[in-house]
């Protein structure tokens, strides 16, 4: 496989007259790696283009986001119909469909980190075409997103690591040259590349990032530049010591997982660059919600077609046998059981309509009016899916406190901007169920339900399960996907 053929389709994101299409993609032809990394255009051409990728159906655009992974975390009962979906919602990976779909997944992963490590080789003979803070950048970015993407394949592939940490898991790609790479233990993935990747990073972009003084819309440059703006959409600092404190709380290391997020946590500038929801743009905007609350994101990437997402999937007059809809009354008894004030009910969720249906249908990622006026902003969040939420570091931190008080204390926090009173300190048994339903709440539609359940070797007890009524002890065969057939021929 040649680089001409890797590189495939660069994306400048580019603002353009009038709100409704401040972004938009711009194809360009494939070039030579000499030709392409010849200007400091060229470096942002093959950046974004990895940005786009990360976009993709296989990757967060569809498998890693609502579907795949938020199926197999029993969030849906998917139609009879679709025997594809019905197999991940019964965890059999056996079937050929399931396997094309996994197989797809890895391949665009392992084929987007190829495409970084491209870009780093490209980033050392860079002088004289970027300026050093544009390296650091562009290199900090690039070591994030390879270990963001690893570590997915590793918590999607590998083994329970709670249970497993030295079995054998995934390997881990660091060349910019097509070959067959051994499988690795999973601590070694874990603690010898991923953490030292992040590391670097974290010491990359804290020196400059322009999200740190100016926000999630600076940039580098007086003029605005875009190709650095829109900081959310890239691996800026903040996510990367967001994805740090995921990490380490993933390995198993609880006290650094809490230092980093009380790292994030007590930054003043976090809560200034990253603010709560405001209330007044959900509940009281019935035409243009920002029903993804986009100020709390870290990381995230452009969608452009993202309202398709509910025609297709959630829409019960539109998606056919693509449906994806949680049991009757699951939302309103199970999910939000006495506390339908929550403002994810109010947003994410409608009551269904339609001959023969029941219970609520999701639309988080339903289409919204283009407003009118210079309110570019407000449209950016039609075509934006999370990767990384603050809330998270609010959850990790809650996690990890060793004092039972404080472990509720930072679970309060985000009650609070959910619209939701404080809850009484009870027990660890107790505070855990409150955990893994905030995660249930906050993370559907984006794929961290299934990691967290895998992470914790939990059950799924009835009242958690939206698929059916039945409760699934944890298995290593439910939560283990098998590595794609393609994958072990190489061995």
């Amino acid at each position: 496989m040649k680089l001409k053929d890797i590189i495939l389709f660069g994306v400048i994101l580019v603002s353009v007259a009038g709100c409704a299409d401040f972004l938009d993609v711009q194809p360009k032809d494939k070039q030579s790696e000499k030709q392409l990394f010849a200007t400091r255009g060229g470096f942002y051409t093959a950046v974004n283009g990895i940005y786009n990728k990360m976009a993709s159906p296989a990757l967060y655009g569809k498998n890693l986001s609502y579907e795949l992974v938020d199926v197999i975390s029993k969030r849906y009962s998917p139609l009879q119909a679709n025997t594809y979906l019905t197999a991940l919602s019964t965890f059999d990976y056996a079937d050929n469909s399931v396997q094309t779909g996994l197989s797809n997944t890895w391949t665009a992963a392992y084929n987007t980190i190829l495409n970084c490590n491209v870009v780093l080789d490209n980033l050392e003979k860079s002088e004289g075409i970027l300026l050093p803070p544009e390296y650091r950048m562009l290199k900090g970015e690039m070591l994030a997103l390879r270990a963001f993407l690893h570590f997915d394949m590793l918590r999607l592939f590998g083994p329970v690591y709670k249970n497993h940490p030295g079995a054998e898991s995934i390997p881990y790609n660091e060349s910019a040259r097509v070959s067959a790479l051994p499988l690795l233990a999973a601590d070694s993935v874990m603690h010898e590349k991923i953490q030292r990747d992040l590391d670097e990073a974290e010491s990359l972009l804290a020196d400059g990032d322009p999200v740190i003084e100016g926000g999630p819309m600076a940039s580098l440059e007086d003029d605005q530049d875009v190709y650095l703006r829109y900081r959310q959409l890239r691996m800026n600092y903040y996510a990367v010591l967001a994805l740090k404190a995921r990490v380490y709380l993933y390995a198993g290391e609880p006290g650094k997982a809490l230092e980093m997020a009380r790292k994030l946590l007590a930054d003043a500038k976090v809560n200034e660059h990253f603010p709560a929801v405001d209330p007044n743009k959900l509940l009281a905007n019935q035409s243009n919600p920002d029903r993804v609350f986009s100020t709390e994101v870290l990381a995230g990437i452009y969608k452009k077609d993202r309202k398709d997402i509910y025609t297709d999937y959630f829409d019960s007059e539109q998606a056919g046998n693509n449906y994806l809809h949680p049991r009757k009354d699951f939302v309103n008894t199970n999910l939000f059981a006495g506390e339908t004030q929550d403002y994810r009910f109010q947003t994410w969720w409608q009551v269904a309509s339609g001959v023969g249906e029941s219970g609520h249908v999701f639309i988080k990622y339903k289409g919204i009016d283009k407003p009118t006026g210079d309110t570019e902003a407000e449209y950016f969040y039609a075509v934006f899916m999370s990767l990384i939420r603050l809330s998270e570091v609010y959850y990790i931190a809650a996690e990890c406190e060793p004092v039972l008080a404080d472990k509720y204390g930072w679970l309060n926090k985000i009650r609070e901007r959910r619209g939701l009173g404080a809850l009484t300190v009870i027990s660890e048994e107790d505070f855990m169920k409150r955990l893994r339903t905030e995660y249930l709440r906050e993370f559907m539609g984006e794929g961290q339900i299934f990691f967290m359940y895998k992470r914790l070797y939990a059950a799924i007890p009835s009242d958690e399960n939206g698929n059916d009524m039945n409760a699934y002890e944890a298995r290593e065969e439910y939560y283990v996907l098998p590595l794609p057939s393609g994958e072990i021929a190489n061995r």
